[in-house]
């Protein structure tokens, strides 16, 4: 192909699961859909539609094996796996009652479980991604794992929104989800972080070269983008981490440092089960290494006793 010519369009032939797919992007049920969703959905479906992905199969032979054929073929990206398992269960859903499918097609489809929660990233992938990201995103993280907000609080924070109380500096937010008002204190290193970056007023974060924020959606686009062509970043887009696991993130932190529930459920606006639910991973880590360590103290003492002379 010459250099600045434009690949070919695939060419999509009538009765396959691509015409189905197309025909759904094409509906005003899809087209109803959040812009956030319309932009997940299209990635993972521009894959499925390629002859190489389920594009190709006959609607009268497409069936649930191969639907699992091919999300285990992005097993490596489980986040990834699971939105391409929702997009195709939306297609099956909106193609069945206009028969353009004959019958169910992702029955008993299965993805690699998530518990119940966004993934936490380790403190390795936290540190990758600030020393490797683009230097906005990398920002976005540092405030996401010190805070514990959602992005759609992130993106709305202001220089104005600083504020210290007791002589501890702190940010005030009004979460959009919940309503909630919360005034959430700085860690120190957050604080020693913060007097580096240079203040481009209104918004605390400044994500967008112009100085406007980002939307949330935006932002997921746009973490989505560099987590995928940034070579640097390949540990994260393998795990198929996403921006709101490092919520999840910041309560195992503060689980780890000695913070009751409720104090994590105060500072970060959650209610006390949400944080149950994600520092139970950090719960696990401590209940396995005071379990082997227990072991090994009580291998090493055993081993050490007299022995008995009957």
């Amino acid at each position: 192909m010459s250099r600045g010519r434009r690949p070919k369009a695939i060419r999509i032939a009538s009765g396959t699961f691509a015409a189905v797919i197309r025909a759904y992007q094409n509906s005003a049920t899809y087209a109803a859909l959040a812009k956030s969703t319309r932009t997940n959905y299209g990635r993972v479906l521009r894959l499925a539609e390629l002859p190489e992905g389920l594009g190709a199969v006959d609607v009268e032979v497409i069936r649930p094996s191969l639907v699992q054929a091919f999300l285990d073929g992005l097993a490596a990206t489980p986040g990834i796996q699971r939105i391409a398992r929702t997009a195709i269960k939306a297609v099956e859903n909106w193609a069945l009652i206009r028969d353009l499918l004959p019958y169910p097609i992702s029955t008993g489809t299965q993805t690699i479980a998530m518990d119940g929660v966004h993934e936490p990233w380790s403190d390795q992938h936290v540190m990758l991604a600030t020393a490797h990201a683009r230097p906005d995103l990398a920002r976005v993280i540092r405030i996401a794992v010190h805070t514990g907000q959602r992005g759609s609080d992130i993106v709305k924070m202001r220089w104005s929104d600083l504020e210290e109380r007791d002589g501890h500096p702190g940010v005030n937010v009004i979460q959009k989800k919940t309503g909630r008002r919360l005034w959430i204190p700085f860690t120190a290193e957050l604080r020693a972080e913060i007097t580096t970056w240079e203040k481009q007023p209104p918004f605390f974060l400044t994500l967008k070269r112009d100085g406007s924020p980002y939307t949330r959606e935006h932002l997921s686009w746009h973490w989505s983008r560099e987590r995928e062509v940034n070579e640097a970043l390949a540990p994260l887009r393998e795990a198929g981490l996403v921006l709101h696991g490092l919520r999840a993130t910041a309560v195992v932190r503060a689980r780890k440092a000695g913070a009751s529930v409720l104090q994590i459920a105060s500072m970060f606006g959650m209610s006390e089960p949400m944080v149950a639910r994600y520092s139970r991973l950090a719960e696990q880590e401590e209940m396995a290494l005071a379990a082997v360590h227990y072991l090994d103290r009580t291998t090493s003492e055993q081993r050490l006793q007299p022995m008995k002379i009957l």
